[in-house]
């Protein structure tokens, strides 16, 4: 691989470092930086720990947090159990489920990280990639190989490109994180309007004959600067996906911006590019691509599948169990994974939605697994369906406890609402939206403000975002507000919704047909 843009001016800081030194070397260096303090640990070598899936959680004194990937989900027994027990020998009997399907453990030390890493790849997982400037983990379809609404089963070409692109040095030094999302349902369980590479189900007719395979989007992304995804023309073959994958990542590697490190996702090439030059660079590498092609989609579901459902087998059903908040115990998921080995065959699933799935139960144990299970099956409308990143217990720029928050929401507005249907909250802790807050019915983005001259948590607010065939980012309502603000702000907006709307019309599609100026004189009224 040659590094074309080693000699650019203005590179930032992080691409020189990443010049200097490749993030992957950082994984041999870990036994000599775990015998060092923190302090004595360069900044350059503390950013290079994310290539290992390992970062500095807050208060940076030392402590880490380790991501494990779980490529679209995949979660057998063996290895929920090693989870389990790392957490509660290293990390204070806590886990986190993430907004991209991984297990995080938090408080550990270096010296934790590569006992923890020991372990993990012993029962077939890796944390590499779980961070920096490389492809993330996939993204999919949770139900992929047992969804009796996938197009087809996506479960070799995700794991192909797992196995591809995991530690790889071509792909090592991207000017920023790639994210990827394959998925064959038609529900866009794969948010593929914000990742950087989205593989969604379409179909083809050539020559009378129907041939599945994907549409694609990309430039997707959130923090600061959202944009949603381009929909490219092209038609891909399941058997092309691959290729595909590398082109892209290629391009973005090539030709990615460098020079601000707020300005270097792939949204930003392809805002500067615009759809028709990054197809053409595309058909260079691969000049068969067909184009055409009709979408398999249907309403979004946000990747939610609490309670029990069929399975494609006859006969087998799977539990989607609510996480709130993507946090719980070590012995909880220990719980779980025994009772799928009871009950099933020991295989799971977490969601994007941060929640767990046990797959493969035959119809004849869901009553007894309902019953010993420590997680609920039925959730109400509210608990059921938000969403929250880590928040300031460990996140270094978060300044707000996103889960305290969130929380506090589900109980006032609890009381004061009867929900019919889903309502998604999402509570972010700062810019950065990994906890979606722009894609959420109401979106909540913390910071701090003055108020009677003392600074106090304050939020911003976003209403009406979606994903699927209707995507749209959120409106972001005027000014900010304290949480006894936005308490009564949620109220009223909640109240407006459930009294106006159409009987099965989505907040997202109401809001649109009011117009930003109704919510905005309804609120400062």
């Amino acid at each position: 691989m040659e590094q074309v843009w080693k000699d650019r001016e203005n590179l930032n800081k992080n691409e020189i470092a990443k010049l200097e030194k490749d993030g992957l070397a950082i994984i041999d260096e870990l036994p000599q930086l775990a015998k060092k303090s923190f302090e004595d640990i360069a900044w350059d070598d503390v950013e290079r720990l994310k290539w290992a899936g390992i970062y500095a959680q807050r208060p940076k004194n030392g402590l880490f947090l380790i991501r494990i990937k779980l490529p679209s989900g995949q979660l057998n027994s063996k290895q929920a159990k090693v989870i389990a027990q790392l957490a509660k020998q290293y990390g204070k009997n806590e886990i986190q489920i993430t907004i991209r399907q991984c297990i995080q453990i938090h408080n550990i030390t270096l010296a934790d990280a590569i006992a923890i890493r020991k372990a993990i790849a012993e029962v077939g997982l890796t944390s590499v990639g779980g961070c920096g400037d490389v492809p993330r983990n996939i993204l999919g379809n949770p139900l992929m190989g047992i969804d009796p609404e996938e197009l087809f089963d996506t479960s070799n070409l995700v794991n192909e490109a797992v196995e591809f692109l995991t530690g790889n040095p071509e792909y090592s030094n991207l000017p920023r994180k790639f994210k990827l999302s394959i998925s064959a349902n038609p529900h866009d369980v794969g948010f593929a309007g914000i990742n950087d590479c989205a593989f969604v189900p379409a179909v083809k007719t050539s020559h009378g004959e129907t041939v599945d395979g994907f549409h694609v989007y990309v430039g997707g992304g959130l923090s600061r600067d959202p944009h949603l995804a381009v929909k490219l023309d092209f038609f891909v073959k399941p058997e092309e996906t691959l290729d595909f994958i590398k082109t892209v990542i290629t391009i973005f590697r090539d030709y990615g911006f460098r020079e601000k490190r707020t300005h270097c996702r792939l949204k930003h090439l392809v805002d500067a590019w615009g759809k028709e030059k990054l197809q053409e660079e595309i058909l260079k590498a691969m000049p068969d691509l067909e184009k055409g092609g009709r979408d398999y989609a249907r309403k979004w579901t946000y990747g939610r599948f609490h309670g029990f459902h069929k399975q494609k087998q006859d006969g087998l059903y799977y539990a989607g169990l609510n996480v709130i908040s993507g946090m719980m115990s070590a012995d909880a998921l220990e719980q779980v994974a025994l009772l799928s080995e009871k009950y099933g065959d020991g295989q799971l699933r977490t969601t994007n939605s941060q929640c767990l799935l046990v797959i493969n139960l035959p119809k004849e144990h869901l009553k007894d697994f309902e019953k010993a299970c420590p997680l609920s099956l039925k959730p109400d409308y509210l608990r059921g369906y938000g969403a929250s990143c880590t928040g300031n217990k460990y996140c270094n720029f978060a300044p707000i406890d996103t889960k305290y928050y969130l929380k506090a929401l589900y109980d006032y507005l609890g009381e004061r609402h009867d929900f019919k249907a889903p309502f998604r909250i999402n509570v972010t802790g700062c810019t950065h939206q990994c906890a979606h807050a722009a894609i959420a019915d109401l979106g909540l983005v913390g910071g701090k403000m003055k108020k009677n001259g003392v600074m106090v948590d304050a939020f911003t607010l976003s209403i009406g975002g979606a994903l699927g065939k209707e995507a749209q980012f959120g409106y972001t309502l005027k000014g900010r507000y304290s949480f006894e603000e936005v308490q009564k702000i949620a109220d009223l907006l909640i109240a407006d919704f459930l009294t106006h709307k159409a009987s099965t019309e989505s907040y997202a599609h109401y809001v649109q047909n009011k117009g930003t100026e109704y919510f905005e004189s309804l609120i400062h009224a």
